[in-house]
């Protein structure tokens, strides 16, 4: 199949950057549309803070059709007929998936890799997508016999061939407790609780308006991608995973990188988990506080037992959580063939 990837290539690891990586791994002519033209590519304080900034632009600039790739889009569009048009989050407007279609005549298909705490103004649901995917089943249900487009549920997923790392591992990720992500007010106020441990938090600044108090002690001011989040995760006896609470009954991506690469991972509990990994042999979740202390002390202490998880969490995200069977499951549901990854059932 020719393939058109749209999304987000603001760095190596991004969700649309592992798409493009393995649907060429998947033997599909495949290509990439930055939606962001306005951009620099530097992994620190100074290139995030300058990449919000250009980001906010580009999304005022676009309402007056300054500095807008839709006419770039377009183009290659017309270049190239594609078979498949990939949509990696909610990025066009529903003008522009009808003129996709009208025009060029692609499937057309989006996979939403957030919450829908992020949905936005939500334009998917006034466009004519042919197959939305998305990774929480309550979605799903929210979604199904709504709206015009066929809903599936698809989870998140990690890159087996980026997301891994053998050697030895430096001490300057070696620490209790570790996680990497976003320094959103939802984390912090359970990592606030968190004081007594050796705990390495990864990620780029956070809101000018947290609080200093968090801005030190175990906050690294870097972020992990690829190779480097494998040695970050690791190097950690501990990868804490507190899902956002707008992840009602999916799970981040988080939770596929750290079982991928073979960490020992507390995630937070969500009705489903089972569907995906089975608690208490492939990955151990808590519920609030109070039973994550408990788990934290008694996992920091129990190393073999720890060790055996996280074998058996790799050798699960390994058959069936990698971006492979992701895009061959997008692939076998548009041709009819499968209807996109099971439901669990919740009750």
């Amino acid at each position: 199949m020719k393939i058109l990837v749209i999304g987000s290539l603001e760095h190596e690891d991004s969700f649309a950057t592992n798409i493009v990586e393995n649907f060429i791994k998947l033997s599909h002519e495949t290509h990439a549309y930055d939606t962001f033209s306005l951009r620099i590519k530097i992994n620190n304080k100074f290139g995030f803070r300058l990449n919000q900034i250009l980001t906010n632009l580009q999304q005022i600039f676009s309402k007056f059709k300054i500095f807008s790739n839709n006419k770039k889009l377009f183009k290659l569009l017309k270049k190239i007929n594609f078979d498949l048009v990939l949509v990696t989050h909610d990025y066009l407007k529903p003008n522009d998936v009808y003129k996709i279609k009208n025009e060029f005549n692609p499937i057309i298909a989006m996979w939403f890799p957030d919450h829908l705490a992020n949905f936005g103004k939500a334009y998917f649901m006034n466009a004519p997508y042919d197959f939305l995917f998305f990774k929480d089943p309550y979605i799903i249900s929210l979604l199904e016999n709504r709206i015009s487009s066929k809903v599936y549920y698809l989870p998140e997923c990690y890159n087996e061939f980026k997301h891994k790392y053998e050697g030895e591992i430096a001490d300057k990720y070696k620490c209790e407790i570790t996680t990497a992500g976003n320094f959103h007010s939802w984390r912090v106020a359970l990592f606030e609780h968190l004081s007594e441990y050796n705990i390495k938090f990864w990620g780029m600044p956070p809101p000018l308006w947290m609080p200093k108090k968090f801005l030190t002690g175990s906050y690294q001011n870097h972020a992990v991608y690829n190779e480097e989040k494998a040695k970050a995760f690791l190097g950690a006896k501990i990868v804490l995973n507190n899902l956002h609470f707008a992840e009602i009954y999916g799970l981040n991506a988080r939770a596929f990188e750290a079982a991928g690469i073979g960490s020992f991972q507390l995630l937070d509990w969500r009705p489903g988990i089972e569907n995906l990994f089975t608690d208490g042999v492939e990955i151990i979740t808590f519920n609030g506080i109070k039973d994550l202390k408990i788990k934290l002390n008694y996992w920091l202490e129990h190393p073999i037992e720890r060790e055996l998880i996280a074998k058996a969490s790799k050798k699960r995200a390994m058959h069936e959580h990698t971006y492979l069977h992701r895009l061959q499951l997008i692939i076998d549901t548009i041709q009819g063939k499968k209807n996109g990854f099971p439901l669990p059932k919740i009750e």
